[in-house]
């Protein structure tokens, strides 16, 4: 062989080179997040998550790629937005955002937190197997609700009628809705409906319950109602109202009693979730996960701020009093 073509030989390697690496670099995965708030309203929860994702080898930044979208009013050109990024799994946090994820997407997998009734909302056919795209986790345990309306109870004995702060918007909201208006039924208990759709409705919420001498209330879930969980404390305790959620995020922001799941520890459950999609594992064969530990939180600060005893035997049950 000559000289000059052992050259050419050479140089074309060189230039071939750059190319062969490049199609040799592993494709960083891209996790896409839909949510109805900002990541700075559950910080804590989306601690978790990335924490998971770190115990399990991806870190953001390094080997795993996250785009956020949110909006208050979720819409399918929302989701949309994010579905033409071609991630490779999206995690939606709440009803609504899921739905549209999954009426824009029906071959991206979807894993969905903080979801009420996901087989109501036409997101999976059933717990154990989801079918289709979507699998993940729910956020209301069998019952949730009435147990809500139980503690209340309990807190303020005398208390009839019972408030509810509702979002109508959020299809989650009949689910709960629907339990407490049977415990209160076998407790010959009224309930009386409030709704706020947006931040821009919650002071007139409270200046009605205001008005109208409430006891106590109960606030259905709703990612509204974590993003402005300060202040609903704050005009919670001007009206020296009772307040029960089933977030301990609004009782760490100042309300007095939450129970239900935890919302980080779910998010730490999405994160193994889409650990496992990311190695091949499909949806539709994800079974579901219900709540199976719920958490009984108790401000006593603020029982004490606003001139309410809170009875040892509730007392007794709780997994944290914050004092």
């Amino acid at each position: 062989m000559r000289r000059r073509d052992v050259i050419k030989i050479i140089g074309g390697l060189v230039v071939a080179m750059p190319h062969t690496v490049a199609a040799r670099q592993p494709k960083i995965p891209l996790i896409g997040y839909l949510a109805l708030v900002p990541p700075t309203a559950i910080p804590g929860a989306l601690q978790s998550f990335h924490d998971e994702l770190r115990h399990r080898g991806f870190v953001e930044g390094q080997n795993i790629r996250i785009e956020y979208r949110w909006a208050a009013e979720m819409n399918k050109s929302v989701a949309a937005e994010l579905v033409a990024l071609n991630p490779d799994v999206i995690v939606a946090f709440a009803t609504p955002p899921a739905s549209a994820a999954r009426e824009a997407t029906s071959k991206i997998p979807i894993v969905m937190v903080g979801i009420a009734d996901p087989i109501g909302a036409g997101l999976i056919a059933s717990l154990s197997r989801p079918g289709g795209n979507v699998t993940g986790t729910t956020a209301l345990a069998r019952d949730l609700g009435g147990k809500l309306l139980e503690i209340l109870r309990e807190v303020v004995p005398n208390i009839n009628p019972v408030f509810l702060l509702l979002n109508p918007q959020n299809p989650a909201s009949s689910l709960q809705l629907g339990d407490i208006e049977v415990a209160a039924r076998s407790l010959g208990l009224q309930l009386v409906r409030v709704e706020a759709r947006g931040p821009d409705e919650i002071d007139a919420a409270f200046a009605r319950m205001t008005r109208e001498s409430a006891k106590g209330v109960i606030t259905i879930v709703e990612p509204l109602f974590i993003d402005q969980r300060a202040r609903i404390a704050d005009l919670a305790q001007k009206a020296r109202l009772p307040t029960v959620f089933l977030r301990r995020e609004n009782v760490q922001a100042g309300g007095l009693i939450s129970y239900g799941p935890s919302l980080p520890g779910q998010f730490r459950d999405t994160a193994i979730f889409v650990d496992k999609i990311l190695k091949g594992a499909k949806p539709s064969e994800l079974p579901v996960e219900q709540p199976t530990r719920l958490e009984l939180i108790i401000n006593l600060k603020i029982a004490k701020a606003i001139g309410i005893s809170i009875p040892p035997s509730v007392l007794a049950r709780a997994d944290e009093v914050i004092e």
